[in-house]
């Protein structure tokens, strides 16, 4: 009994979390939100681009190393502007295995009496 309790639990902090981060994100079709665009290396000037987009890549490629401070590109996409979806990534897979471990405790674990 007490192992479903905290299941339950552990469903509803985690299901109230989610909820929290959805309704966080931005409206679908918002013209505000950037799009995405070809690669642009950092050593090219803002002004050597005429039509410069509202673009993820093109921010990234440009300014990662002065908003974080990193002369790594990937990690500091990685750790700083992407750490939320990464941490979302590993709550899921620890939650799933932790559901199996559960599921498994309640049927004995496949061992036979």
């Amino acid at each position: 009994m007490k192992q479903a309790i905290a299941s339950i639990c552990g469903f509803v902090i985690f299901a109230a979390s989610m909820i929290a981060v959805v309704l966080h994100l931005f409206p679908v079709g918002d013209p505000h939100l950037p799009g995405y665009a070809d690669f642009v290396p950092p050593s090219v000037s803002k002004e050597m681009v005429p039509i410069e987009g509202n673009s993820v890549a093109l921010r990234y490629n440009r300014e990662t190393a002065y908003d974080i401070g990193v002369s790594s590109v990937i990690a500091g996409v990685i750790l700083d502007y992407r750490a939320y979806d990464t941490f979302y990534e590993a709550t899921v897979l620890f939650t799933a295995s932790i559901g199996v471990l559960t599921m498994l405790s309640m049927t004995g674990g496949g061992k036979k009496e």
